[in-house]
């Protein structure tokens, strides 16, 4: 198969072009400038990445007359930058570090400034999306959000171990320690240093059954550090949940303009309240800026890489892409396989079977974003399409079974055993 090869004409796309190479407290900025003779003028500066650099830079690339300027998209100094060229009108493009990547050994501020201006001013990288500022606002909230969590989480599971160090094995008996009201009565009563007995009448009747047991577990006592330990993490689970509500009502309050779309996102099966805000900030709201469904798969990095050489496939891993994004859809696949009578079910027990359940549950992750693109591009919400994919993977295969079945003489001994008998026929 030929593939025919893409014509690049180096056409140039700004006779001023700028190339930043941002750092935390500095801006090694060159100008790239096209001159009759043919060949560039290049000039280097460097600026300070506080406000008053930022001024003078905007007005350095202002008096050359640079209408366009590219940056790498590495960690987070880029974004003020980013806001301060884009408001002063420059065509600001933010590209993919791995994209314009120097050989080491001639690496320098300097070097990486005038590759970058040189990318600008013919166009030679594809720009990373950046999303509106409100958004991109509105992500580092709901990212907070999630590291909340994950710390809250972190605090139970030292709440688990400072009670099993002490023989308090209660979360063997109670399915839910910490977020049950019969849970959180046992923790203040240890905190306390309340009886065995004063703290199992203190219990609701939904426990009733696990009565002995329970006392059997807080037969042991806690000792004083492990009490102010466990009144510390307590104390701190519950400024997690505090801080969780808070954040939640922020991002409510901001998101009140898309609600129609969060209610489309609800349709979906395995996709909460919080999961579709925290999908609609992670993606955007404006599906136009993805191509297809396939580039936005590939650029949230759920879809298989292309990984090929001498005609040979190799390993197709994911790549990086947005890491949050996917760890947010691997969670709904999660709920949406759990789902009876629906899509997600079948689709990931058709891949289970050959290619187990972790690969399973991401390829239902890809479908899900699919699936999402397609809803808010089209302001639809979610309809099963009632794909009985078992079926699908049954009928591809049947043929290759039947054709190995009749060639161990499975088929013929089938035939036979199941063949009725023919009434004898008289003369």
């Amino acid at each position: 198969m030929s593939i025919a090869p893409k014509i690049d004409d180096m056409e140039v796309r700004h006779a001023a072009a700028a190339g930043l190479d941002v750092h935390k407290m500095q801006i090694t900025a060159t100008v790239r400038t096209r001159s009759e003779s043919g060949s560039p003028h290049v000039e280097t500066r460097e600026f300070s990445a506080l406000a008053s650099g930022l001024a003078l830079l905007v007005q350095w690339l202002l008096s050359l007359r640079v209408t366009g300027a590219v940056m790498e998209a590495t960690g987070i100094y880029w974004e003020k930058a980013y806001d301060v060229l884009s408001h002063a009108g420059l065509d600001v493009m933010v590209v993919h570090a791995q994209h314009v990547k120097q050989i080491k050994g001639r690496k320098t501020d300097i070097a990486d400034s005038i590759w970058l201006s040189r990318i600008c001013q013919f166009g030679l990288a594809s720009p990373s999306l950046v999303l509106p500022k409100t958004f991109r606002d509105l992500r580092g909230l709901s990212r907070y959000r999630r590291t909340l969590i994950e710390q809250r989480a972190q605090k139970q599971l030292r709440i688990q171990k400072v009670l099993d160090r002490n023989g308090i094995r209660i979360g063997g008996i109670l399915s839910r320690v910490t977020h049950s009201v019969n849970g959180r009565r046992i923790l203040e009563g240890l905190v306390a240093g309340a009886s065995r007995e004063s703290i199992l009448s203190g219990l609701s009747r939904h426990v009733r059954k696990k009565l002995g047991a329970l006392g059997d577990a807080l037969s042991f006592e806690l000792d004083a550090h492990s009490q102010w330990i466990l009144a510390d993490l307590l104390q701190q689970f519950d400024d997690d949940t505090v801080r969780i509500a808070a954040a939640e009502q922020r991002i409510e309050a901001a998101l009140a303009p898309f609600e129609e779309l969060i209610r489309l996102l609800e349709t979906i099966p395995g996709v909460r309240r919080e999961s579709a805000m925290a999908i609609l900030i992670e993606l955007g709201p404006d599906m136009s800026v993805f191509p297809s469904a396939r580039h936005c798969a590939a650029w949230a990095g759920i879809c298989p890489g292309n990984n090929e050489s001498a005609g040979k496939r190799r390993s197709g891993r994911i790549r990086r892409g947005n890491p949050v994004l996917r760890a947010i859809l691997v969670e709904c696949a999660h709920a949406a396989v759990r789902t009876r009578d629906g899509q997600f079910r079948s689709y990931q027990e058709a891949i289970t079977s050959r290619r187990g359940y972790k690969r399973a549950i991401v390829a239902v992750a890809h479908k899900l974003l699919r699936i999402i693109y397609a809803m808010l591009r089209d302001q639809t919400p979610y309809t099963d399409p009632g794909i009985n994919y078992e079926a699908i993977s049954i009928g591809r295969k049947a043929g290759r079974w039947l054709r190995k079945l009749e060639q161990y003489g499975y088929v013929t001994r089938v035939k036979q055993e199941h063949q009725p008998d023919m009434p004898a026929q008289t003369a």
